[in-house]
Order: C-alpha cells, then structure tokens, then sequence
C-alpha cells in the first residue's frame, strides 16, 4: 500500500461513521465482518471502544 493510499484511509477514517477495521491493511468498515473483502484477513476489531465498554 502507497503512502498515498494509506493516508486517503486516515482521512476517511475521520470523515466517516465506520466503527470496524482491518488490523492486517486497515480497511474501515460500518458493519462487523468475519474477513475484509479487500485482503480476505480475518483479523477485524472495533477502532474505539469509547462508550461500548464501562470503566
């Protein structure tokens, strides 16, 4: 991935609602997903758990 592309990524991340993201080449996603239709990883977590989890 160019660095181009990786900050375009960095910039929708901020623009957009998504809550999930690839952790193997960080795509975003709105939905939870069991693999990322960009790379087939299976590795996919929320971005911010702010508000979902209770200290």
């Amino acid at each position: 991935m160019s660095l181009a592309q990786k900050i375009a990524r960095v910039v929708r991340k901020a623009d957009s609602d998504e809550t999930y993201e690839c952790k193997d080449c960080g795509a975003t996603f709105s939905l939870d997903r069991q693999t990322c239709p960009d790379c087939d990883s299976c590795v996919i977590d929320r971005i911010d758990w702010d508000g979902v989890v209770a200290d």
